[in-house]
């Protein structure tokens, strides 16, 4: 193998794809792989997690084992035996310092527990444009208080020996358009870029954070590529503008937002180009996109396209990242829960005094960026003693009005007086077909209690009560459950 494969392999975060290591991965550690991305559905349980994690450092402890485990709605170790804690929209809400520093300690605490020292966390975007599906992984839409917290959230983190990465450079926060499927678009000078739009990112860096992800948004008034391949974004805006000397990482190379643009071995070679550091392949690119984007950059660097100074300036900012002594403190599973209740707001009557509840939920159309917490806060009210029925409706239910025309009214005769309706919602503002589903409901059924999960956009006080968590972690889920039960 030549040197400048292996310094190729360095460069790689690919994912996982099973719950153990996979045979395609010893090959490639061996040939000097950075590490890996550990995704939702490579963790099952506590112990199997530390196997997995256990396994790789027993390749080559020097791997940089990473997660995006950002709390709240973006947890890929709360139903794996971690714990919950609101996420970032919550922590705004309270808009105590302390607090996020405090939680985020906790989740550095729980992935050493889980053998990962990188995390992809957390996500400083500032929330402009209402419609943006990273609204509930944001500290809200004040530009200086999503600062301050991110400040926070990083010094927390790295606290524990954890590495955190800010994320999504230059910010999602303008764009309503998800990175995963399309190309984001902010239309903003430099100078306002520099002067204020970029403002958390200069927090990050003055809190010594250890890396940051760019993303694939395009700054039209600065180049046409995607972020996360352009040269006057990454070593123009991130590295001369604001002296970062940290890792960057990219977002996913297998997302649209680039895939549009560049396949995945051209968008390695642009993004070491423009000033990479770590590339990361995405969830669903293992041992065949390894050796893919390998030749890509070794083909480069061969044919003058590529300088392999690069590529060892790269390997060496990833060497010297985490070099902060490991917490050895236990995680505290009760602080996500305390603050959870802290947040929580209630309007009106929410108590439920019947012995029968009906969950309406409106399911928001998928999109990875708005993260996959359900908030079952059905399981909390069964455990509390109620009889709970649920119902869902998407975009694309079949007969989904006679659906849910049919079962309300069918609830109603079945329990009378000894039944409650509860509409579970999260953003419903960014989804059109969920408006005239609600005004029907308030038309007909003002006695139901409104569960507002979600990004707080529209008003629901004409309702008998209107219950807001800020998000839709198990924390907040059971905060939820506590004020529908009157505890």
């Amino acid at each position: 193998m030549t040197d400048i494969a292996r310094l190729a392999h360095g460069v790689l975060f690919p994912g996982v794809g099973r719950t153990r290591l996979p045979r395609w991965a010893a090959p490639r550690i061996a040939a000097g792989l950075g590490g890996f991305v550990i995704y939702g559905r490579d963790i099952v349980s506590a112990a199997q997690v530390r196997e997995l994690t256990a396994a790789m450092r027993a390749e080559n402890p020097r791997l940089h084992l990473a997660t995006d485990e950002e709390g709240g709605d973006v947890s890929r170790l709360e139903n794996a035996g971690g714990i919950s804690v609101p996420g970032n929209y919550a922590l705004g809400a309270i808009d105590d310092e302390e607090s996020t520093r405090r939680i985020a300690r906790e989740i550095g605490l729980s992935l050493r527990q889980a053998g990962i020292d990188w995390d992809l966390a957390p996500a400083v975007d500032v929330a402009v444009n209402p419609f943006s599906p990273n609204g509930i992984r944001t500290f809200g839409a004040d530009r200086a208080q999503v600062s301050r917290h991110a400040a926070a959230w990083i010094e927390g983190l790295q606290s524990t020996g954890v590495s955190a990465c800010a994320k999504h450079f230059p910010g999602h926060g303008l764009s309503g358009t998800d990175a995963h499927l399309g190309t984001p678009q902010v239309d903003l000078s430099r100078e306002d870029l520099i002067e204020h739009y970029l403002d958390p990112f200069r927090a990050a860096i003055d809190a010594e954070v250890d890396s940051i992800m760019v993303s694939h948004v395009r700054l039209s008034r600065i180049d046409q590529l995607p972020a996360s391949i352009s040269r006057p974004v990454m070593t123009g805006l991130l590295r001369e503008e604001l002296g970062f000397d940290g890792v960057i990482i990219t977002d996913a190379l297998e997302m649209r937002g680039v895939r549009d643009h560049a396949g995945i071995g051209d968008a390695a070679v642009l993004a070491l180009a423009a000033g990479a550091d770590a590339l990361c392949l995405g969830s669903w690119s293992f041992g065949e996109d390894v050796d893919r984007v390998v030749a890509a950059i070794t083909a480069a660097v061969d044919e003058g396209r590529l300088d392999a100074q690069r590529l060892e300036e790269a390997n060496d900012r990833l060497a010297r990242m985490g070099s902060r002594p490991a917490a050895d403190a236990e995680p505290d599973p009760t602080l996500g829960e305390r603050l959870a209740r802290e947040v929580i707001s209630v309007g009106g009557d929410a108590a439920v005094t019947t012995q029968n509840v009906l969950v309406v939920r409106l399911d928001p159309v998928a999109s990875p960026a708005a993260g996959r917490a359900e908030g079952d806060v059905e399981r909390f009210l069964t455990e509390g003693g109620l009889t709970v029925e649920t119902i869902r409706l998407s975009a694309d239910t079949y007969a989904g009005e006679q659906m849910l025309s049919g079962a309300v009214s069918e609830f109603a005769e079945e329990y009378g007086d000894d039944g409650t309706l509860v509409l579970l919602l999260r953003s419903p503002h960014r989804f059109d077909w969920q408006e005239p589903v609600i005004a029907q409901l308030r038309a007909d059924h003002p006695e139901a209690i409104v569960l507002d999960m979600g990004v707080q956009h529209d008003d629901h006080s004409d309702f008998r009560a209107w219950v807001r968590t800020y998000g839709s972690s198990r924390a907040c889920a059971l905060a939820a459950a506590d004020a529908l039960l009157g505890r």
